[in-house]
């Protein structure tokens, strides 16, 4: 009979032991996506948002009983900087987000102060600098390098034998680093340049174009969003028939109805399947166009953000395995990111190294062809 009690009181404590197991397990975890999805620079908001709600959905179907659910809600910023920390306040009161991806330079600068007192995992899957990367712990740049990809706008330039550029650019953080980058490899091989920071809401560049005119630039660099379509216009308007070289935006439709045309044989850096993992990037866009019935306009910002979400939720469904009892799970989370090494994606292998960016994407350089499309450069 004691025996017997014993061996009940042992059952009993087994249950509670598993039961408190249980009790611990993570069921649901919440993320957020912050992005352009009106006004500018749509084409980082709407098709990432997309890939990413693609990414959850594959996941959640295919996951594991042990694994917790992944939900994602999503936030438009406008592409405006003071609109990042009201998006993340709310995703934060209204889900309790544990992660967050946001795709503007300026409002990953914005909420840092917030993710740190929050606990929260932020991930640019979009920009990737040295700027970033100087930020703090828990902020991770799954992308491309801002600086390698338009650094090889001023090696095209050097290429061709252009001796006096003009590089204008849009007013925030990401275009300038970008027209920095341009302008410092030109410095180094002793070609002129002129660098202008040009409003954020303008469309009048007739001043601009006319004084590099009479400077004889044999060179335009465009580094920012849909209005420099004006600029260009503005420029052929003018007689001016030197090469123009832009940014890995050029795909925007309004950029193209903008110019008027003029945008055709433009220069700029890109990324397409073929840069990366041929196979898995069409495949990501086979599903995308079966997912949501059209193709994305721009295909390298949905690719970054598809490698980015996946990346994180490779780590994530490991939580109920790995993630001790009382560690928090930005902490467990962080920890995992930075031992990401060699996710194969759909741009690449990716990396993350020790200052939360990453390696294994890299852009090439492509011309606007007269129906809009990108045709690679042999060089």
């Amino acid at each position: 009979m004691l025996g017997y009690f014993r061996l009940t009181i042992l059952l009993l404590s087994l249950i509670t032991l598993l039961g408190s197991c249980s009790n611990n397990e993570v069921k649901e975890i919440n993320i957020g996506f912050i992005g352009p999805l009106t006004t500018r620079a749509i084409d980082l908001g709407i098709a990432p948002s997309k890939a990413m709600l693609l990414a959850v959905e594959e996941y959640n179907i295919t996951k594991t009983a042990s694994q917790p659910t992944i939900n994602l809600f999503i936030e438009d910023d406008r592409w405006e900087q003071n609109a990042a920390l009201p998006a993340y306040n709310k995703l934060r009161k209204e889900h309790n987000i544990d992660v967050v991806f946001i795709s503007n330079t300026d409002g990953t600068i914005e909420i840092q102060e917030k993710i740190m007192e929050d606990g929260v995992i932020a991930v640019n899957p979009i920009n990737n600098d040295k700027l970033l990367a100087s930020l703090n712990k828990n902020t991770f740049q799954i992308a491309k390098s801002t600086e390698e990809a338009h650094r090889s706008l001023g090696i095209r330039i050097i290429e061709l034998g252009l001796k006096k550029v003009l590089i204008l650019h849009f007013p925030n953080d990401f275009m300038t680093i970008a027209a920095n980058s341009v302008e410092k490899i030109l410095t180094e091989r002793a070609v002129e340049s002129k660098l202008i920071r040009v409003e954020k809401d303008q469309t009048d560049f007739t001043e601009i174009l006319k004084n590099a005119q009479k400077e004889n630039t044999d060179a335009y660099v465009f580094l920012g969003y849909k209005d420099f379509g004006f600029a260009m216009k503005q420029a052929r308007d003018f007689g001016i028939e030197a090469p123009f070289f832009g940014s890995t935006t050029l795909l925007d439709p309004n950029f193209l109805i903008n110019s008027e045309g003029a945008i055709v044989g433009t220069e700029c850096t890109f990324f397409t399947p073929i840069d990366g993992n041929y196979i898995l990037g069409y495949e990501f866009l086979k599903s995308y166009k079966k997912r949501y019935g059209e193709e994305p306009f721009s295909i390298w910002p949905p690719m970054q953000a598809y490698d980015a979400i996946n990346i994180v939720i490779n780590e994530l469904k490991m939580v109920n395995e790995d993630k001790k009892t009382d560690e928090h799970l930005g902490d467990w989370l962080r920890n995992r990111l930075f031992n990401v090494r060699y996710y194969q994606g759909v741009c690449g292998n990716i990396s993350i190294k020790e200052d939360g960016s990453s390696r294994g994407i890299y852009f090439s350089l492509y011309k606007v062809e007269s129906n809009g499309d990108l045709q690679k450069i042999k060089r």
